[in-house]
């Protein structure tokens, strides 16, 4: 709060101070009073009426201030009424009673909130961990079965399971902090999981994949890492050209260590390209030449940022497309 903005507020009470001052004046001539004492009256009037006005404008002053300070340093904005102290006059007194009532209700709606969210994922989670089951099934009893279609039903299988297996990171993506392990490995051991996962949908697309410099080591979750590198495979896969081909290569750059996913199919048109990363966003190609859902690229970008990491794309119409991932030297994870 500034001395003008303090003034504006208590105008009012100045100009009524003021008229005050003239009347009292005025009655004191009346009576023939010198005009030298009823100057010296008004002195000390206005006097001890600014020093009112000064140590008021000091006190609120000093507590809005002292408020706005805690206010910009809490990561959780809704602790304010915890932490500031009750100020000592009246009209501070009943914001800060209006203040913490109304925090109070905020906080018991986020606990809500909270709670029916937890709720949610461990319910998503417990589907997931029993739709295994019969995928798992399946699974086995093709292996009992060798008919034409066999390749084609384990591929189909194949997709249900990355679906699922989608939904359940995209559960615990928001809770990410409670679910990692940070540790040092060498990109090989991820690229080479992620690849043998989809083996099956890679060679029913007739996939050839090429790697070089894999053996730089990174620092990250490996198991959120192969997950992303599975949504970027599947997106290679879904969007190919007739003869597929995938490369993962790494590269040592300042600050940390790069890895590039490129394809050689339909690549992303250039009014797509900014928005890819959107929750939900299918793009032309996910509208015209395969079934998305819009989340795969989302939660890849959406995790590399909770571990640290940055995910960009580039592409060409008809060339292909290029994912790069930068590993960071020095991680700084959950901001």
């Amino acid at each position: 709060m500034s001395a003008l903005q303090f003034v504006q507020e208590k105008q009012v009470l100045f100009l009524l101070n003021a008229l005050s001052l003239c009347i009292i004046s005025f009655m004191l001539l009346l009576f023939d009073l010198p005009v030298n004492l009823i100057i010296l009256i008004n002195i000390i009037s206005i006097f001890f009426f600014l020093c009112a006005m000064l140590f008021e404008f000091y006190r609120m002053k000093h507590y809005y201030g002292n408020l706005m300070a805690i206010f910009e340093q809490l990561d959780e904005k809704t602790l304010i009424a915890d932490i500031v102290q009750e100020p000592t006059f009246h009209s501070g007194q009943v914001f800060y009673s209006i203040l913490k009532s109304a925090t109070k209700v905020m906080n018991d709606r986020i606990s809500s909130l909270k709670n029916s969210q937890q709720e949610y994922y461990d319910y998503i989670e417990l589907w997931v961990h029993e739709v295994k089951t019969p995928i798992t099934a399946l699974k086995l009893i093709l292996e009992n079965y060798r008919t034409p279609e066999k390749m084609h039903i384990q591929t189909e299988i194949s997709k249900i399971e990355g679906y699922v297996e989608q939904a359940l990171f995209y559960a615990r993506s928001s809770t990410l902090n409670q679910d990692y392990k940070i540790e040092t490995f060498p990109l090989h051991s991820v690229v080479n999981e992620a690849v043998k996962s989809l083996s099956l949908t890679l060679i029913r697309a007739n996939g050839q994949i090429n790697m070089d410099q894999l053996n730089l080591k990174v620092t990250s979750d490996s198991k959120w890492i192969i997950f992303i590198l599975k949504q970027l495979i599947d997106n290679s896969v879904k969007y190919r050209s007739p003869s597929l081909k995938i490369s993962f290569i790494a590269a040592k750059i300042e600050g940390g260590t790069v890895l590039r996913i490129s394809d050689n199919g339909i690549g992303i048109n250039k009014a797509d390209l900014g928005r890819i990363f959107k929750k939900g966003f299918t793009g032309t190609n996910g509208r015209n030449h395969a079934k998305s859902t819009g989340m795969g690229l989302y939660l890849c970008n959406n995790l590399c940022e909770k571990l640290g990491l940055s995910i960009k794309a580039s592409s060409q119409k008809e060339k292909g497309t290029e994912i790069k991932i930068f590993f960071p030297d020095k991680l700084n994870t959950f901001d």
